[in-house]
């Protein structure tokens, strides 16, 4: 097994048994510096049509119309995926999830370090047919481009998500779009039932047709970022001490190394970092604050605060980075926080930013940075990237239990919400310019392997856990309460 399938295994197991539902035991990691750790962009696909036992094994509840028990291992998907994409390394890939009933037979894909592939937006769903992705059924659009759209402008549109515009007949025997309110699409039978999606505006009517746009694909993935109004805030650099931390950064000669081109990269690479380290403190006391408006029980707020406090101690970690690598002192400029406490407030919508920002975000970066750390080829940067990775796996524990939470009080209509947040785009980042090579020395990740990393970790660490989760409240719950 290589270091980072061994790696998510035991993320994997530790979220579970943060939520009780798995021993914590049994979990070795590779020593740092495994030169198996690096992930690939590579692409193949093994499938199977059963549940498959793979190593550090945990069990789920068994479904309670079937009795059936499933298990997970480092190469097993607890849940029916559909996966569509390109090289990692040139283009994005799409890892979709939908949390189904547990039943005896599981389309389970059964590779440690693989995504699967086509080249167009057509794929093969769980029961063997072709089905189409939503950006498939209609034009894609910007999130600004709403803002052009009468009757889509009040729609709070984020950059974190994808849209496109869907249009369709007038329904047989309606007279105008009107008469189909809220939404004229219907079922749409070609689409794979992994795909979720919201209707953001409509119907429209347009050219005979009725016309929305819909929202789909989270694609804000590592860390949580702190979003207003759908676009990530972070604050400005500056040149600034005080956010320094007290630590021993990179030797100077390992840093002393780099030609001009390289270091002015890598300090602007750790500068981002930092910038968005030091937003998450904010995206935390927001957390915070919605955690005791809904009245959420006092170890969830502790844990919320205490992860604040990890944040800026993170973002003081990183800047010093920057600083070593730019060779002057770099720290944040003020953050601008406000309308922060606007927006939707309910529990659904909560439980919906919590998925996505900490469930996948976080466990996402925790991947990222222990992976990284087990490339880094300084100690004291990769102790540093380490730590983090430790903190960024706790906070996606807080993230996972605050859904276990919400799900036990707000019933089975959260069930889909859950699932829906789930669908995530795995987008490729920007392209590299440094050398892969350099870029893992220094402790970062080159693009292609870290979007492959993403996929894995979708597939054998969030999904598993999302379906170990949900499943548990099924057996907790009659099975009339679930949704179909």
């Amino acid at each position: 097994m290589s270091a980072a399938s061994s790696s998510l295994a035991c993320l994997r197991v530790a979220l579970l048994h943060a939520l009780g539902l798995g021993a914590a035991a049994g979990c070795t990691r590779p020593p740092l510096g495994d030169d198996t750790a690096t992930a690939t962009g590579t692409t193949t696909t093994t499938t199977t049509t059963s549940a498959t036992t793979a190593p550090a094994t945990t069990s789920v509840p068994p479904d309670p119309t079937t009795g059936a028990t499933t298990t997970t291992g480092a190469a097993t998907t607890l849940l029916t995926t559909a996966t569509t994409g390109v090289d990692s390394s040139t283009g994005p890939v799409t890892t979709t999830g939908e949390v189904e009933p547990a039943t005896t037979t599981t389309t389970s894909s059964t590779t440690d370090d693989t995504t699967t592939t086509t080249s167009s937006d057509e794929t093969t769903g769980t029961t063997g047919a072709t089905c189409r992705s939503v950006s498939a059924l209609g034009d894609e659009l910007m999130p600004t481009d709403l803002l052009e759209i009468p009757g889509c402008e009040e729609f709070n549109a984020s950059d974190c998500f994808d849209y496109v515009r869907i249009c369709v007949p007038v329904p047989d025997g309606l007279q105008s779009c009107d008469e189909c309110v809220p939404d004229c699409l219907g079922d749409l039978p070609e689409l794979c039932k992994d795909f979720g999606f919201l209707v953001a505006c409509g119907p429209l009517p347009a050219d005979g047709q009725c016309c929305h746009v819909v929202q789909y694909s989270w694609n804000c993935q590592d860390g949580r970022p702190f979003l207003v109004e759908g676009t990530a805030r972070t604050a400005a650099p500056t040149r600034r001490r005080d956010w320094l931390a007290d630590a021993t950064g990179p030797a100077p000669a390992f840093v002393a190394g780099l030609d001009p081109a390289a270091r002015a990269e890598l300090a602007a690479l750790w500068t981002a970092d930092a910038l968005a380290e030091h937003a998450s403190v904010a995206s935390f006391a927001r957390f915070t604050l919605q955690l005791l408006a809904h009245g959420a029980p006092p170890g969830l707020v502790q844990e919320a605060c205490a992860a604040q406090l990890d944040e800026v101690v993170h973002a003081r970690l990183t800047f010093a980075l920057a600083s070593d690598y730019a060779g002057a002192p770099v720290g944040p400029g003020p953050l601008a926080t406000d309308d922060a406490l606007g927006g939707p407030g309910d529990l659904a919508a909560v439980v919906a930013a919590v998925v996505r920002e900490g469930c996948v975000g976080e466990t996402l970066a925790a991947a990222e940075l222990d992976l990284a750390a087990r490339t880094c080829e300084d100690p004291a940067l990769a102790a540093t990237l380490r730590r983090i990775a430790a903190d960024e796996q706790r906070h996606a524990a807080l993230a996972w239990r605050t859904v276990q939470w919400a799900l036990g009080r707000g019933g089975p209509a959260l069930r889909r919400v859950v699932a829906e947040a789930l669908a995530v785009r795995i987008a490729a980042p920007p392209p590299d310019r440094l050398d892969p090579a350099v870029l893992r020395r220094h402790g970062r990740l080159p693009a292609g392997e870290r979007v492959a990393l993403a996929a894995q970790c979708m597939r054998s660490v969030v999904l598993p856990c999302a379906r170990a989760l949900l499943d548990d409240l099924a057996v907790a719950r009659p099975t009339t309460d679930l949704p179909v």
